[in-house]
Parts: structure tokens; C-alpha cells; sequence
């Protein structure tokens, strides 16, 4: 039975990057969205890190880089298609689109080994599938996240599999993909009381970023809040509701900034503090931290609703949040294309604020849902 759910896991795959595909191709590419023939439009400088790696340099030190390493090093494979036809579209465009696709056959997978039943694990993976922020993030937008996802996904499977050193070797992974990753480790640990998560990630991550910091010194200190662009929260970009209103009202940046940390920060210790009181279990409680960072963030990008995506899967069928689950996702890809390419601000702000009034309605239903469960099973 195995075998029957794995094929059609991959034929819905197979038929969904398909039509994704096509809407790139006959609806954005006309637009100019992914560039010209001759210079792809990339939002980040995937290229020139993996060919700096390629030809003997140091990231860091010969190319400005402003990611993790290990995320530099998994962008190699579709650099090394895309030099094949010289850079140029659409092979490029494509080559990135179809490699940041596979890996939501990967998550898809994942899901279906993490459940204890096949049948519920083919429907997790169906679901994951079908959201619209699955495709239309890795292929429409030809974004990242989806890297950052599946590591999530496997620490998922081992903690929940009672594989607790593999799972925090992921979590160590994961931070050198991106440092969203370090999302998972306090919900695994409180949990799970486990000892490995609080020590085991941040070692495996020391022990390999060390060599980069060593030879790069502080232009390797890719965290560094006072510059803009790196790996931090503590800035305004994409579509964060501070960072559309800026962009369409404008108004004294660095005030705002500060106070909208300080709500992220604040925010962000409160529900960990709830998480410890009130455990709800790994996939209720990853699903509140994960929607807290996101809707507080004053950095928020279309794609990072990838990984809530992910959270929210095995809760759509036992709590009915189905049209939650869908709505979010279509909400967030609109107004992202509002922001750009149509740089309609307004629309993209409006369309961001009903993205998060639809999630707060759905941990409104799930802790209603969970409440009612509760106090059945006490009558």
C-alpha cells in the first residue's frame, strides 16, 4: 500500500509543478517578471555564491554573502544547470523553479512518514501539496523557502519518531540554512524536556560555521543587526504590515523600527511562556510560534509562510481549518505580487492585513476546538 500512496504523492507532484509551471510561463514570464532573455531577474545572488564556491573562493570573504553556508552549498546543483545554457532564460529561470520544487516532493514525503497512519500521512502530503503557497512560492515567485521547509519537516518526523539526537542534529543543520530554523528548537524542547535540544543544534551549528568566522572574521557574522539585509529580524522588509505601510505612507522609520521589535520580542517571549504552561502538543504549539514570528516580524517575506504552511498541515482535517488553511495562502501570494511586480502598495497592505485576520481567526477556531475537546473528555 506503500508503494500505491508514494506514486500518487509523485503524480500529484508531477501534475501540480505542471500547471504551476504553465501560469509562470504564459502569465508572469510576458509580464518581464523573471527578466529578460539575456539577464535573469534573481532576487538574491544564488548565482554568483555557488560559482564563487565552484571555482575554489570563500564565501564570505570573495563574495558578499549573506546567508548561512549551507544553503549557499545546496544551491549549487541548479547553478550548475543553469551555467549549462549560459544563465540565460528560460533554462535558468527554470532550473531554479523545478530544484526549489523538489524539494516539496520532499516535504511531501516527509509528512507522509511522520503520521502513524499511511492513509492520514497520503492526506497530509496531498494537502501540502494542493496549498497554493507550495507551488506558487517555489515556482511563481522561485523562492527558497521550501530548502528551510523540508528541514523542518525531517526534525519534525524525528521528534515525533522519539529520535531525538537525529532530530537536533537537523535543528543544527537547519540554523546553517537559514536561521528560521532555530524555530523548532524550544517547541521541541519544551515538548520533549530533552536535554540534546538545547545543546546538540547550537554545537553542530558552532562546529561547522567556525572555519567561515575564523578566516572571514566579521564580514561572516551574516546576524549582524546593524546591517540591513542579513539574517536578523529586526528590520523592515517585504511584507510585514510596518514594511507596506512604510513603503506606502512613509514616516520616521527608525521610531517604528524600535517599537515594533520591541512588540516581536515581547510578543514572542509571551507565547513561549504559554507554550510551557500549556503544552497542546508539537504541531499545535509550533503552529502558534510560528504564526507569532511571522504576523510580529517587522521582516516578513511571502515565503516564510511556507513553513506555517507546513505547521498547519496535520491540523486541517481534525480541527476543520481547511478554508483558513487555503484563504491565508491565497491572500499572502496577492498581496506579494501587489508589492511586486505590480508596486500597487496600498492593495498589498489591505492584502496583507486580511492575511492576518484570517490567521488569527484560525487560532481563534483551533483553541476554540482544543477547549471544547478538552472539556468533553473531563465530562
Amino acid at each position: 500500500m506503500n508503494r500505491v500512496y508514494i506514486g500518487r504523492i509523485l503524480g500529484v507532484f508531477l501534475a501540480s509543478l505542471l500547471i504551476y509551471l504553465g501560469i509562470a510561463w504564459w502569465v508572469l514570464a510576458p509580464l518581464g517578471y523573471y527578466g529578460t532573455r539575456e539577464r535573469p531577474r534573481f532576487a538574491d545572488p544564488w548565482i554568483a555564491r555557488a560559482e564563487t564556491i565552484l571555482h575554489g573562493g570563500r564565501l564570505y570573504e570573495d563574495v558578499f554573502t549573506s546567508t548561512p553556508p549551507l544553503m549557499n552549498y545546496l544551491l549549487i546543483p541548479p547553478v550548475i544547470v543553469s551555467g549549462w545554457f549560459g544563465h540565460q532564460n528560460p533554462w535558468a529561470t527554470l532550473a531554479f523553479m523545478i530544484y526549489y520544487s523538489l524539494f516539496n516532493l520532499f516535504v511531501a514525503y516527509t509528512l507522509f512518514f511522520t503520521a502513524s497512519d499511511r492513509a492520514e500521512g497520503y492526506h497530509w502530503a496531498l494537502l501540502y501539496l494542493a496549498n497554493p503557497l507550495t507551488f506558487g512560492n517555489t515556482v511563481l515567485r522561485r523562492q527558497d523557502e521550501s530548502v528551510s521547509v523540508f528541514f523542518f519537516a525531517l526534525a519534525l518526523l524525528f521528534v515525533l519518531h522519539n529520535r531525538h539526537w537525529r532530530s537536533s542534529i537537523v535543528m543544527g543543520l537547519s540554523l546553517l540554512v537559514k536561521l528560521t530554523g532555530g524555530m523548532l528548537i524550544p517547541v521541541a524542547f519544551l515538548e520533549t524536556r530533552k536535554w540534546q535540544y538545547l545543546i546538540i543544534p547550537f554545537a553542530v551549528f558552532g562546529m561547522i560555521f567556525a572555519p567561515f568566522l575564523l578566516t572571514a572574521g566579521r564580514s561572516a557574522v551574516f546576524w549582524d543587526i546593524n546591517q540591513e539585509h542579513t539574517e536578523h529580524p529586526f528590520q523592515f522588509g517585504g511584507v510585514s504590515l510596518g514594511a507596506l505601510w512604510l513603503k506606502w505612507r512613509g514616516s520616521n522609520v527608525e521610531s517604528i523600527l524600535r517599537v515594533y521589535s520591541l512588540v516581536f520580542v515581547i510578543g514572542v517571549v509571551l507565547v513561549l511562556g504559554y507554550i510551557a504552561l500549556r503544552p497542546k502538543g508539537m504541531w499545535v504549539d509550533f503552529t502558534l510560534l510560528v504564526a507569532a514570528v511571522l504576523l510580529l516580524s517587522p521582516k516578513l517575506h511571502c515565503g516564510y509562510f511556507s513553513i506555517l504552511v507546513l505547521a498547519m498541515t496535520p491540523l486541517v482535517r481534525p480541527y476543520r481549518l481547511g478554508s483558513f488553511y487555503f484563504t491565508f495562502a491565497v491572500c499572502a501570494l496577492i498581496a506579494d505580487m501587489y508589492k511586486w511586480p505590480v508596486e500597487h502598495f496600498p492593495a498589498a497592505f489591505w492584502g496583507m492585513v486580511a492575511v492576518y485576520v484570517v490567521l488569527i481567526g484560525a487560532l481563534l477556531w483551533l483553541y476554540r476546538a482544543l477547549r471544547r475537546a478538552r472539556l468533553e473528555s473531563l465530562s
